[in-house]
């Protein structure tokens, strides 16, 4: 297997979870995470295929599947913190 059919997924997974603003993040993150890792697998999978080969779309969801999980139980604790913690506004 070649470990570069990973990098596109993790690519997707650190735009998400770090690059993101929160206002787009709470967005994202009403959609399921089924639905939305398996969209973003797919479109990896088909603009990745004729470099990297038809498993990248397949390694990019098992990636995504569990990292979109964990990025929005901590955006979820995140959000908490900020309520609880802050004004109106949220800053």
């Amino acid at each position: 297997m070649n470990p570069l059919i990973l990098l596109p997924g993790a690519s997707v997974l650190m735009i998400v979870t770090l690059e993101l603003p929160r206002e787009i993040k709470k967005v994202f993150f009403k959609i399921p995470i089924w639905a939305s890792s398996s969209a973003i697998a797919l479109i990896v999978g088909t603009v990745c295929r004729g470099v990297l080969g038809p498993m990248t779309g397949f390694t990019t969801e098992l990636l995504l599947w569990p990292g979109l999980a964990a990025a929005k139980k901590a955006f979820e604790v995140q959000e908490k913190r900020r309520q609880k913690k802050g004004g109106k506004n949220g800053t």
